[in-house]
């Protein structure tokens, strides 16, 4: 029996974790707080997208310290009755031996949300008032109203995308031990295909490997292609097409955006999915009520206003529509997605710049950006040799110092010559 990659390479260390090492650190940091006796929260929520080792993470910790893991899945364990057989007996409990430590999973618990599940999480809530160990529970999307209850007695973690580079180093790891012929090339595609997701990027890699020990780009098209888009398309049309407040709202369900992003998503297709003058104006009142949520959210890190900002910008517009459209109307991507992607490398430039600034003067990049980015740029335009010795001071590349002067001709050259390949393609 061919045992799944996934589980083979499942990290057996926290240092094998691969990303996310801020929300690692904040999960250390929990458990330490445990490990003294003095935990603020009793239970830690890790929250963020699929595949991207908040599971693995917990699993990996508690093999490393020496934890009894009592590993539950929500999604199986909805009733109340069975919450408390298994996490409330095992929080209340010492192993058998009496010597060894601990820790509940509990995974999926978004899961438990449905409205079946009444009585689920009043359960989890009495344990983790109860509990003497751990509780770590999982979850993609934490957001749902009948986790509200629970939400403010946990630690919050977020684990956000693997960025595509370490994807594609853990996966050259994985090719050398399993002896594979794999090139950067297809390394990269797998990638890119998993959108930050390393559990699915590692699943391809295994499925590309059934084809024979070499791989090659011919060998991708084996693979079909994710659409994660197809995901926010299909939760557009639940908002747009709602009759009630809640199931515009159940749209937001393990979706794989958050709020914020999606709630763009709904303001740019707002004009073409309601063409009813009235209707339009009725749903941009709604949403302009959401921003200010999300304004205040950012602003003052105030997570529970979710609760208030997702209804009104899902079962708000929902309820403006009052007149049937006459056809369909296809979705469209965000206009401040496409500028984004328009204007990529000027951001990266930009950010890169600042990023030097803020390391010689000792200062943070939005102060770097604020009182020094404008001087600098001054300077580099009109006094060549204090240009010169700037560039050099701040080690400046050229497509940065072409950025900084404003010559877009002079960047796009020497930015072709800073990545043109010399013994191989640059990453």
């Amino acid at each position: 029996m061919t045992v799944p990659w996934v589980e083979k390479y499942r990290p057996k260390r926290v240092s094998e974790v691969i990303g996310n090492k801020e929300a690692v650190q904040a999960f250390l940091s929990w458990m330490d707080s445990w490990e003294k006796g003095k935990p603020l929260k009793k239970a830690a929520l890790l929250y963020g997208p699929p595949g991207v080792g908040k599971t693995s993470l917990a699993i990996a910790y508690a093999k490393e310290k020496g934890y009894d893991l009592v590993e539950v899945n929500a999604s199986d364990w909805r009733t109340a009755e069975k919450v408390k057989a298994i996490v409330g007996s095992a929080c209340e409990y010492a192993t058998l031996d009496g010597m060894r430590k601990r820790m509940i999973l509990v995974d999926e618990v978004d899961g438990i949300a449905g409205q079946e599940d009444a009585g689920g999480i009043p359960a989890i809530r009495d344990a983790i008032e109860k509990t003497k160990v751990p509780i770590v529970l999982v979850a993609n999307n934490p957001w749902s109203q009948r986790l509200a209850t629970i939400r403010d007695m946990c630690e919050m973690i977020e684990f956000k995308h693997i960025h595509k580079q370490l994807i594609m180093s853990h996966l050259r790891k994985i090719c050398t031990l399993e002896g594979l012929e794999c090139g950067d090339d297809v390394l990269k595609a797998v990638a890119e295909r998993s959108n930050g997701d390393l559990r699915s990027a590692i699943n391809d890699l295994q499925a590309l490997a059934m084809a024979g020990p070499r791989i090659d780009g011919s060998t991708l098209v084996a693979l079909g292609y994710r659409d994660r888009v197809k995901e926010i398309f299909s939760a557009l049309v639940q908002v747009f097409q709602s009759k009630t407040v809640k199931e515009a709202w159940a749209s937001t369900e393990n979706l794989e955006i958050d709020p914020d992003s999606f709630f763009n998503w709904i303001l740019d297709n707002a004009p073409q999915q309601l063409s009813d003058p009235a209707d339009l104006e009725r749903a941009m009142d709604f949403l302009a009520r959401a921003d200010l949520y999300f304004a205040r959210i950012r602003r003052m890190q105030r997570w529970g206003l979710l609760r208030y900002a997702v209804p009104i910008m899902t079962g708000g517009v929902a309820l403006s529509r009052k007149k049937t459209p006459k056809g369909f109307v296809k979705f469209s991507f965000p206009h401040r997605i496409r500028t984004l992607q328009a204007t990529k490398r000027e951001r990266e430039l930009r950010e890169g710049v600042l990023g030097k600034i803020a390391s010689k003067c000792h200062m943070s990049s939005y102060k770097a950006g604020t009182e020094m980015l404008p001087f600098l740029s001054f300077i580099l335009k009109n006094d060549g040799h204090a240009a010169k010795e700037l560039k050099r001071f701040f080690e400046l590349s050229d497509p940065e110092e072409s950025y900084l002067t404003g010559k877009p001709g002079e960047e796009k050259e020497a930015s072709v010559k800073a990545t043109k390949p010399k013994k191989r393609p640059s990453a």
